[in-house]
């Protein structure tokens, strides 16, 4: 059977993510880093003169010289899927404390404001002499335009859906590796290629899903929106191996799996991170705005304190104007609907570099193909039939 190494075992439930200017490029979604996946092409030759080796052969390294399923190699899968649900546990948690940061923020927001624009106009009724209402309206404003300020920096709605997304995929992989334990060996993946597919996807959901807001948290508003990083990024020098009508792999589903990816990166990704595009760039102009209006609307109310200066009335109208803009901003939760849309791109790109890699991988050491070709159909939303799609749709996936 194959072997793994300390490291590959200790390397479980941590990743320690550097400071350098390439990690935070790596952060920013400008540059996915890269988990190469080792494909051993003699990994499943038999060697001479050994009578383990047929049966190595035909349990892709899942078994023992005894011909029994290896119990230190289930061993360190189970723990790797351990330490994904506790990391889903972990997302989790901190999803629901950054909701409720949302719903704080909003209602400080939009009750501070409108306190402000109630004094304002109080103050404009009485012709603007009121030196107190002048003083309090401009206190509140200001402290309006702070929240507003940090509420569009750190977007609480689209860090709630971060961890979400992070709870979701580390919940999906642990899943994943608990349901590949129960089926034949015969029909799973290689052991060794299996092992370094799950640790690489391991890694990447915990750089793609940093746990803290600084110094390694996600861009809020990207120069360059991609996709987000669910899976390990497939190695494209590889040459793909040619299906050999053995391990369930015939040249159709080779086919329609490559026709699959294909439509994936052209039609499906390109669509949902054009609209993750156009929901940043109507979430920027409206973060700036808010607490822009916000602080005129301050520095109106502090003015208005001189005598013979009767600002108050466009204040109030500046603070309702605050108070609308974030309501729709933040109350309408436009940064996590971007965030949902780059996770739908991420769903679609992590699915297209799975096939991808899998293409490049000796067929003898991939999972079996009926089997992979039922399970991307699903992924898909699709019912598993040949082809996957017509020429004529546009899109590959139906789940979204």
């Amino acid at each position: 059977p194959p072997s793994f190494s300390r490291e590959t075992t200790l390397c479980l439930t941590t990743v320690t993510i550097s400071t350098n200017s390439k990690t935070k490029a790596l952060v920013s979604h400008k540059s996915p880093p890269k988990f190469p996946i080792r494909y051993n092409k003699n990994i499943n030759k038999p060697a001479p003169d050994s009578p383990s080796s047929p049966s190595q052969q035909n349990t892709k390294g899942w078994t023992n010289g005894n011909e029994l399923e290896d119990s230190r190699l289930v061993a360190q899968f189970r723990s790797i899927a351990l330490a994904a649900e506790d990391r889903s546990q972990m997302h989790a948690i901190i999803g629901v404390q950054r909701d409720n940061w949302n719903e704080l923020c909003h209602m400080t927001v939009n009750m501070t404001t409108i306190a402000a624009a109630i004094l304002a106009a109080m103050n404009s009724g009485v012709g603007g002499t009121s030196v107190s209402m002048s003083v309090a309206a401009f206190l509140l404003n200001g402290g309006a335009a702070g929240f507003m300020y940090l509420a569009s920096k750190y977007q609480p709605s689209q860090l709630a859906e971060e961890q979400r997304t992070a709870s979701r995929f580390h919940k999906l992989l642990a899943r994943d590796i608990q349901t590949t334990l129960l089926i034949d060996p015969r029909l799973r993946k290689d052991a060794h290629l299996y092992m370094e597919e799950v640790m690489a996807r391991l890694q990447a959901l915990n750089v793609g899903f940093p746990l803290p807001l600084k110094p390694n948290g996600l861009e809020k508003f990207p120069k360059v929106v991609a996709p987000s990083m669910l899976g390990p990024v497939a190695d494209l020098t590889e040459t793909e191996v040619p299906a050999n009508n053995t391990n369930g792999w015939t040249n159709a589903i080779t086919n329609d799996l490559q026709r699959t990816a294909d439509k994936l990166q052209t039609s499906d990704i390109a669509k949902y991170v054009r609209a993750a595009r156009n929901k940043e760039i109507a979430n920027k102009r409206l973060a700036i705005l808010a607490p822009v209006c916000a602080g005129v609307a301050a520095l109106l109310s502090l003015i208005g304190c001189w005598p013979g200066i009767h600002l108050a009335g466009v204040a109030a109208a500046c603070s309702i104007v605050a108070v609308l803009t974030s309501s729709f901003s933040n109350g309408g939760q436009i940064g996590m609907i971007f965030e949902l849309y780059r996770n739908c791109a991420g769903y679609y790109a992590e699915m297209e570099q799975d096939i991808q890699s899998t293409m490049r991988a000796p067929v003898c050491q991939r999972e079996d193909g009926e089997l992979y070709h039922q399970k991307i159909a699903l992924q898909l939303g699709r019912r598993d039939c040949m082809p996957l799609f017509s020429s004529q749709e546009k899109t590959a996936g139906k789940l979204f």
